[in-house]
């Protein structure tokens, strides 16, 4: 493969899920359990036939949302770039298949190009992953195009409240996960779900406080490190003026928090 900037993104990417596969996992499974049913009741609202769907999990981690798919629809395929990590995706949602009718399917890839054919899926979704997508608007044309007209893409990611917050938040993004690119605005998600003809239909922003320790743990992080020592200084030099727009603070009991929002949003396929 040549070395271009979307070949080094996918090996850092790789890397860094690789590396922390083990704390990342645990705690997405864990975690974000209620954040894979949230996404799928939002993604299935007044859908009466989605027991029959087939569902695209883009860039699926451990199996988080994906678990929560299986539980609701005919068949799951599941496309991560790290194969570690697509083997705890196999365990967790063959659990949940284990105890339904859902198939499930897992596959190694790129969001960016994804190894489907045109209209294979009624829904695809990606959690968490579009902020380290150096071309977001690519992968979800990929997402539109995988999907059958009528069907339905759903995201769920963190969102800066303003762009001007963008540069320093990367700085301390990328001080504790260097595979990083960059968080995006709700009206920029929304722009690039447009551009790809797609039509919102739902959406939802959830404020999360997140404590400093954990947000580092997981991604395997520890305190004693220097990219632990340098993510948190830098988080709290944003303190004085927000200017990373993550609101840190500490709390009564001594602990760094920050929050970002998390912007749900589900969009149809005309």
């Amino acid at each position: 493969m040549a070395d271009t900037p979307e070949s080094r993104q996918l090996d850092l990417i790789r890397e860094q899920f690789t590396e922390s596969a083990k704390s990342f996992g645990d705690y997405a499974l864990a975690g974000r359990v209620s954040e894979g049913e949230k996404l799928a009741n939002l993604a299935t609202a007044d859908a009466k036939d989605s027991g029959n769907w087939r569902a695209l999990d883009v860039a699926c981690g451990p199996g988080t949302f994906s678990r929560a798919l299986a539980r609701r629809m005919r068949f799951v395929t599941c496309l991560d770039l790290t194969p570690v990590l697509l083997q705890r995706a196999l365990i967790a949602v063959g659990e949940v298949s284990a105890e339904s009718s859902t198939t499930s399917a897992f596959a190694c890839g790129d969001g960016n190009h994804m190894p489907f054919a045109d209209d294979s899926f009624d829904l695809a979704i990606c959690g968490y992953s579009i902020h380290h997508m150096l071309h977001p608007g690519r992968v979800i044309s990929e997402l539109e195009r995988v999907v059958r007209p009528g069907g339905r893409i759903a995201l769920v990611d963190m969102v800066i409240r303003d762009a001007a917050h963008r540069a320093e938040h990367t700085r301390i993004e990328r001080a504790r996960d260097p595979s990083h690119c960059e968080t995006l605005t709700e009206e920029e998600i929304r722009e690039m779900l447009k551009g790809a003809s797609l039509r919102v239909r739902a959406s939802e922003l959830v404020e999360r406080i997140r404590n400093f320790d954990q947000w580092m743990k997981a991604m395997d992080v520890p305190p004693g490190t220097a990219a632990y020592a340098e993510t948190r200084r830098l988080l709290m030099e944003s303190m004085k003026n927000d200017s990373a727009g993550m609101r840190p603070r500490i709390s009564p009991d001594g602990q760094l928090e920050y929050s970002l929002p998390s912007l749900y949003i589900v969009a149809d396929k005309p």
